[in-house]
């Protein structure tokens, strides 16, 4: 089971310090939507040369007025080799605060989903991404990170992303990322934002079962003796 990779802490300012409350900004990490100068306040650096370190490069450069250098780097970050999904999210969405778009033919596609379910008078959160990637949130504040690759893992994200639908016709742009009001809830991650489904795909939370009962499954597992 691998843990954020040493992205993001908890923040001090967390009202109510369990994980996966609306407050929460682990879950809120989860939508990988936010503006350049909170994903820099919430990294972790160690000064070596990496996708993360060069976004707090790219946020410098704005605090100094070059936009146009910061644009340049961010983009150059876009073709780094195995590129993590939630990263490729938050570039873009440093991008489209610099003002860049998508090209049309990839501005809507679905990179991740984020399916949230009612559970214990509060809500179960479970992200899935195209990289292979989740995360699982627990209403009860344990959670799974799982960054380990894995091809049965990777098959269930896919397949969450899969019975999605389409972002550009049948969902809404996510304003906010507060716990839903009721019911189950489910929210498209494309380069062009975030979109929260009018309607969820009939297979959704069934593949989203499966997912998560596989995670609990995995970190459940004994770990095997050192050699």
């Amino acid at each position: 089971m691998g843990f954020l990779k040493g992205l993001f802490g908890r923040s001090p300012g967390n009202k109510s310090g369990k994980l996966g409350s609306d407050e929460d900004p682990i879950r809120q990490m989860l939508f990988a939507s936010q503006l350049l100068k909170e994903q820099v306040q919430r990294m972790q650096l160690n000064g070596q040369p990496s996708p993360l370190q060069s976004i707090a490069d790219a946020y410098k450069l704005v605090v100094c007025g070059k936009k146009a250098e910061a644009i340049a780097v961010l983009r150059g970050v876009l073709t780094a080799a195995q590129l993590e999904t939630r990263t490729l999210l938050w570039v873009w969405s440093a991008l489209r605060e610099l003002g860049e778009k998508p090209e049309p033919k990839f501005a809507f596609e679905v990179l991740g989903v984020v399916l949230e379910v009612p559970s214990g008078g509060a809500y179960d959160t479970l992200a899935a991404y195209v990289d292979g990637s989740a995360r699982y949130l627990n209403f009860s504040g344990r959670a799974i990170f799982w960054d380990t690759p894995d091809q049965k893992v990777k098959e269930l994200c896919l397949a969450m992303v899969g019975v999605s639908f389409d972002a550009t016709t049948k969902t809404q742009p996510r304003k906010d990322l507060s716990l839903p009001k009721g019911g189950n809830q489910a929210t498209l991650l494309t380069r062009s934002g975030p979109f929260i489904t009018i309607e969820l795909a009939p297979n959704l939370v069934h593949v989203g079962g499966s997912l998560m009962n596989e995670l609990i499954k995995r970190a459940s597992a004994p770990k095997s003796a050192p050699e």
